[in-house]
């Protein structure tokens, strides 16, 4: 990853069910096109509870509660934990090409490189809050997670779903999410408040160090918005891709 030149879109589209199908039909198009990588950043104004794509509802998710805030129950294409979106949560949508190498490594090794990437930027602009990566995929200050990540790969192209919460209303994560199916040693079953932090930054700032650190000089690529609202219909608004077991 030392040499890499990307697309820049900060595309934010009316729904999260939206939003999660840019970021699929992104992907593919990306893949078959054989075209540059692509940072998205996004933040939408509406909650959201989002799964991961192989997490149970029913272990992750306060369907009751949800249900009477209107909150929507969404599944998303790349892996990781069940999140919370919202206001305060800058999302961010790394669309890489994958090397030989990266293939040979595995996800894990470049998930890592990535936020080895990611923390670096927040510590040259907070030198003051040393950002560690933790777990899998988890950007923590003081052994308090901030920012979780999550990736699907393709032949040649991998999609690295990123959140980081700076100003985020925290006490809304515990009434609509529940314990996680799984958890990373470091967590030491601590429950979500005593888990979860803020990372205050600016978001302009932040979305600056991040078009810096992924040479995201090159103009928005064609968006595929046909293709976004026929997987909104055919998937990311169905039961049975949200709600599947």
């Amino acid at each position: 990853m030392s040499d890499i030149r990307c697309h820049f879109s900060d595309t934010t589209l009316s729904t999260p069910a939206e939003n999660l199908a840019l970021d699929e039909s992104l992907l593919y198009q990306i893949n078959q096109q054989d075209s540059l990588g692509c940072l998205r950043i996004w933040e939408v104004d509406q909650y959201a509870v989002v799964l991961g794509s192989s997490n149970q509802v029913a272990e992750n998710v306060n369907q009751a509660a949800c249900l009477q805030d209107q909150i929507p129950v969404l599944r998303r294409c790349t892996g990781g934990g069940t999140v919370l979106l919202g206001p305060g949560c800058f999302i961010y949508s790394l669309f890489l090409r994958i090397t030989a190498e990266q293939h040979l490594a595995g996800i894990e090794a470049t998930t890592r490189e990535i936020l080895r990437r990611i923390s670096g930027t927040l510590n040259q602009l907070k030198p003051e809050r040393s950002v560690e990566v933790r777990g899998i995929s988890d950007l923590t200050v003081e052994g308090h997670k901030f920012s979780g990540n999550s990736q699907r790969w393709l032949t040649t192209t991998l999609l690295h779903h990123g959140t980081i919460l700076y100003d985020f209303d925290l006490e809304r994560i515990p009434r609509y999410l529940t314990s996680p199916e799984r958890e990373p040693d470091y967590r030491s079953h601590r429950d979500h408040l005593e888990f979860v932090t803020n990372y205050e930054i600016n978001p302009t700032q932040l979305r600056d160090a991040l078009i810096e650190t992924w040479q995201a000089s090159e103009p928005e690529p064609v968006l595929p918005r046909e293709r976004v609202q026929q997987l909104v219909q055919e998937k990311y608004a169905t039961e049975n891709w949200n709600l599947r077991r």
